[in-house]
């Protein structure tokens, strides 16, 4: 769920007054759902309310375009009824497609509200929750450098500033993503819990510094940056499953499930019928939602609660591998790295695999 920030930005509500808190599933209660008036903020008081709220925001608004991603890179067929969707996987989008301008609207929301609520909560100090909203102001600049040619982060919902090609967007997600890691270096008296969702936001950032790096063209960078994920690191989002709050859930299962349109294709179930464990679908024995494919369902994600891996030292490896330029190591990394390759065949925009290769911050598949 969101809170309105009024004045500055309006974020839809998810829920009767919910926030759902980053890494767990506990809840807090928001007693005037309807609105926060801006200058009435308290960074004390309100950082707590208004950092979830923006992390909510942020992640429940990830999958989608990762579908349309799967159906614009071919990882996925499209089987639905929307003129608007089938355009995205024929890769004839007009301007005015609903969907695209839908992905757009809502990246730069996302970064409209994360910085409306650092600059609220900025004269409380370092904290957590500075941290949070640091993390997702970079994590949502970096989405909008990989899915669109140009970009702007606009000054709020009335102000706006000028184009910026995707090197100055990834140089700003680079500079966010460290703002968050300098904020995380300064707390002290971090309870367990607290310690450990500062640590995957951190190592989280390292890992998207490291691949906006690479695709800036600074190899050097990106080894380098990737070699500060720790072992073992991996990070992801977690869903619910709740009949009322489904915008919580895994929405690639949504897609498998409530519409029946993300088609795992034929390239990729041979390579599941040929015994990869790692590919895993379900012939449904029925047609998609368009009526014109079979309907094989993918079962990486095989429900509502399903978790999304987001980021991991599995990437890391992948990005030091890329800006080497060794494909003999890349094609080992990628069919014989014990299940780290594909699933289902679903990948994202920006090239990396969401279900071929599992170094990869945004699977899908």
């Amino acid at each position: 769920m969101q809170t309105y920030m009024r004045r500055t930005l309006a974020a839809a509500l998810v829920g009767m007054g919910l926030v759902s808190m980053p890494g767990c599933d506990r809840f807090t209660t928001v007693d005037n759902p309807n609105n926060l008036e801006t200058d009435a903020v308290d960074p004390n008081r309100d950082a707590t309310l208004l950092s979830n709220s923006v992390y909510t925001r942020f992640v429940t608004s990830l999958e989608y375009a990762y579908v349309l991603g799967a159906w614009f890179t071919n990882h996925a067929r499209v089987g639905d009824t929307f003129p608007t969707r089938n355009a995205v996987g024929q890769r004839n989008i007009p301007e005015d497609n609903a969907e695209t301008n839908g992905i757009w609207n809502g990246i730069g929301t996302n970064i409209q509200f994360a910085r409306t609520t650092i600059a609220s909560i900025t004269p409380a100090g370092p904290t957590l929750d500075l941290a949070r909203a640091w993390w997702v102001s970079g994590m949502s600049i970096e989405q909008m450098a990989e899915y669109f040619c140009e970009g702007t982060i606009a000054k709020s919902a009335t102000e706006y500033r000028p184009k910026m090609n995707t090197a100055a967007l990834l140089d700003s997600a680079i500079n966010d993503l460290t703002q968050a890691q300098t904020v995380i270096s300064q707390l002290t008296g971090l309870t367990t819990a607290q310690t450990t969702e500062a640590n995957n936001l951190k190592n989280s950032a390292q890992v998207v510094i490291a691949r906006a790096k690479l695709q800036k063209g600074d190899k050097a960078g990106a080894v380098a940056a990737a070699a500060l994920v720790p072992a073992g690191f991996s990070y992801s989002i977690l869903h619910i499953d709740n009949t009322s709050q489904r915008g919580l859930g895994n929405q690639v299962w949504s897609f498998s499930e409530s519409r029946l349109s993300v088609v795992v294709g034929p390239e990729f179930r041979a390579i599941a019928d040929s015994g990869d464990t790692r590919v895993k679908y379900t012939n449904t024995g029925r047609l998609a939602q368009g009526n014109n494919l079979t309907f094989f369902r993918q079962e990486k994600h095989p429900g509502w609660a399903a978790a999304m891996r987001f980021a991991s030292k599995l990437e890391a490896d992948y990005i030091t591998i890329e800006a080497n330029q060794d494909p003999v190591a890349m094609l080992a990394f990628i069919q014989h790295a014990p299940r780290r390759g594909r699933s289902s065949g679903l990948r994202r925009r920006d090239g990396h695999h969401l279900a071929q290769r599992g170094p990869d911050a945004r699977e899908v598949g």
